[in-house]
């Protein structure tokens, strides 16, 4: 199971496309069991810090379990229509396979704006089908395609900014 989900993710091509400094800070939305967590937590180094969020109990206590080594990751519990993040604060916000269980895309993505450090960016990955949806709550809350990754073999990757500084 775990190789075809690595084969079908492609972990490595994936964060290197995600173009991660030492030293960013990143929150990893809904991180679940944390399948992009720890490789986050290597890419950003020492002196960077992930925060990953879920509303999910069972999921948390489960990574936390796995990250418990790792004194650059924070692992917070958050309610399904709020962020959860510090305003101003994260280079990087990935969603992984997760937009799909907002309930309102378009407010979710609004809210995750105060989020951004200036220059800032959303990445969203999922599967190429759950690319539509997503892209129209993106330029409705305001967002800019900045790129997109295309190397992947069943997913897109997605980079959003802020259209403008409102």
């Amino acid at each position: 199971m775990q190789a075809s989900y690595d084969q079908s993710r492609q972990p490595a091509r994936f964060i290197a496309a995600l173009g991660i400094a030492p030293g960013q800070r990143i929150a990893d939305v809904g991180a679940g069991l944390g399948y992009f967590t720890q490789r986050l937590s290597e890419a950003v180094g020492p002196a960077g810090q992930v925060v990953a969020t879920d509303i999910n109990d069972e999921a948390l206590k489960r990574l936390r379990a796995r990250m418990s080594e790792r004194k650059n990751v924070v692992l917070r519990k958050v309610e399904p229509d709020e962020p959860g993040l510090e305003p101003g604060a994260y280079d990087l916000i990935l969603l992984s396979e997760v937009d799909h269980f907002l309930s309102d895309r378009v407010a979710y993505l609004t809210r995750l704006r105060l989020a951004l450090a200036p220059n800032g960016r959303i990445a969203v990955t999922h599967l190429r089908a759950m690319r539509p949806p997503l892209v129209a709550a993106a330029q409705q809350a305001g967002y800019s395609i900045v790129s997109e990754y295309d190397g992947l073999p069943d997913h897109y990757l997605l980079f959003l900014q802020p259209a403008s500084s409102r």
